[in-house]
């Protein structure tokens, strides 16, 4: 993936911290001096509502902030595989929440399609909502998009100030998702 421009969907229901990988993402991207543009939106129940964040990453300038379609995807619940797996480019991966999406549910063929347990070792980490960052990890693993060092940036910066006692589980969390494979 590297070389590039990455354009990526990160997907689920709002609670699910879509927007918050999507910053710590673009965060990370500054810190590693890439080029990125970032957008995100939700539904207007928010908690359990659709929630996508997209992300433009490129060692070049990007041209338009406007994105059709994706060639990496990292999808939290099954709704939302649904819903956006048509702007999904053939071929590419995508990283989806197995303990959310079962294997039936994923019918495109044409995809990389990798199922990480993320809501199950979220658990078992001691808190649920570290399955963004697990999901994040194996996606940077999977692709390479970054150094695991820039995505530790990005989680300093997006839990500081009143939540800086909440970095080190999700620091934690990103280390087992990168260190699955």
């Amino acid at each position: 993936m590297a070389g590039k421009e990455t354009k990526i969907l990160i997907a689920g229901f709002g609670g699910q911290g879509i927007i918050l990988a999507g910053n710590v993402l673009a965060y990370a991207c500054i810190d590693a001096g890439k080029n990125v543009c970032a957008m995100a939106s939700y539904g207007a129940e928010v908690r359990g509502g659709t929630a996508k964040a997209i992300i433009s990453i490129s060692d070049e300038q990007i041209d338009s902030p406007i994105i059709e379609t994706v060639n990496l995807a990292m999808i939290m619940n099954a709704p939302s595989f649904v819903r956006y797996s048509s702007s999904i480019e053939k071929d590419s991966p995508v990283i989806v929440n197995s303990s959310m999406i079962d294997q039936g549910q994923t019918e495109r063929s044409d995809l990389d399609i990798l199922g990480v347990d993320a809501t199950n070792l979220a658990i078992k980490i001691g808190n649920i909502k570290v399955a963004n960052i697990i999901m994040l990890g194996v996606m940077i693993k999977k692709t390479g998009i970054l150094d695991p060092d820039s995505i530790t940036g990005g989680l300093k910066r997006a839990f500081s100030g009143s939540k800086k006692g909440l970095y080190y589980i999700n620091e934690s969390a990103f280390r087992s998702g990168y260190d699955l494979y």
